[in-house]
């Protein structure tokens, strides 16, 4: 992985657990963190989904969401919005 991508992954790392404390009400959240697992539920995923794509123009799927920890949902985005 080269700089740039390190870069833009810590960065959507960064406000994909940001808005995940937001919408769970949740102080500590890490990339090892379910969503499912820190209260989310069939109601905030797509308030959470929306606000990744409004961030980064790729909405990802809602069982993505509910089955990646909050890393690999970053690592997904970062790939998804780094295509040509």
């Amino acid at each position: 992985m080269d700089v740039m991508m390190n870069a833009d992954r810590v960065a959507v790392e960064s406000l994909i657990l940001g808005q995940a404390s937001k919408i769970l009400k949740c102080d500590a959240v890490g990339p090892q963190d379910h969503f499912l697992d820190l209260g989310g539920d069939s109601l905030t995923a797509p308030v959470f989904a929306g606000r990744i794509e409004a961030a980064f123009g790729f909405r990802p799927e809602l069982e993505d969401i509910f089955t990646r920890p909050f890393g690999e949902l970053a690592e997904l985005v970062v790939t998804e919005i780094s295509r040509p």
